[in-house]
């Protein structure tokens, strides 16, 4: 999982799921929101799990890898969204971070792969068919028979941050400063609700517990 902050008009949100070793997916969700904050990660969360669940109703947890940028990934109020995946989204999850800026993947390649055709088709259409807009993009790009694609608009964020009173739950919760040197952590489980693991590396032995002190 990976953001892909790419024009003053639209953000690029790229996923590659591996479901299984021969089964990966990739998805895409375009957006106005130009925020890189938790609460556009949360809103990308609940479309990730809504398809997972659709399409793979076996699936039974979802580990979520990316870098460890701090703003709207590494920090403590996505991770104490983290301990409600399960509650608020019907599936376990886990989240593994890698060294921010790691290099190319397959997420860097899915959102280049649209900007690429998106260029290519607006340089060669006529001024009726140029992609002007998030939601231009997001017509043109849905159509690719390998990249699955959706559209999340500023008001779809704000709804849902309302409707899981995010913001009520940093500020009751004193969120900040809640897991010390969390940027030196790079696993996190979640083991209940305001509680999780985290680990220095994915497979340590050495487990640290926080729980959010109300």
């Amino acid at each position: 999982m990976q953001a892909h902050w790419t024009t003053p008009q639209a953000t690029i949100f790229t996923i590659h799921a591996k479901i299984s070793k021969d089964n990966h997916q990739s998805m895409a969700i375009i957006s106005d929101y130009l925020e890189h904050d938790v609460e556009f990660v949360h809103s990308a969360q609940r479309v990730i799990v809504d398809y997972i669940q659709s399409v793979y109703p076996g699936v039974k947890k979802i580990n979520c890898v990316s870098d460890g940028a701090p703003q709207h990934l590494k920090n403590n109020k996505n991770i104490l969204n983290l301990t409600y995946h399960y509650t608020e989204f019907g599936l376990p999850a886990s989240w593994t971070f890698c060294a921010t800026a790691h290099g190319k993947s397959a997420v860097d390649g899915i959102g280049a792969a649209i900007k690429h055709r998106a260029n290519r088709h607006t340089l060669s259409s006529n001024s009726s068919s140029v992609i002007l807009t998030p939601e231009d993009l997001y017509k043109f790009a849905r159509h690719s028979n390998e990249i699955n694609v959706f559209y999340m608009n500023r008001t779809h964020i704000k709804h849902n941050s309302e409707r899981y009173g995010l913001h009520d739950r940093w500020k009751q919760y004193r969120v900040e400063g809640w897991i010390k040197q969390i940027q030196s952590q790079q696993q996190f489980d979640p083991i209940g609700i305001k509680k999780v693991e985290c680990r220095r590396a994915s497979r340590s032995d050495n487990i640290e517990t926080n729980e959010v002190n109300n």
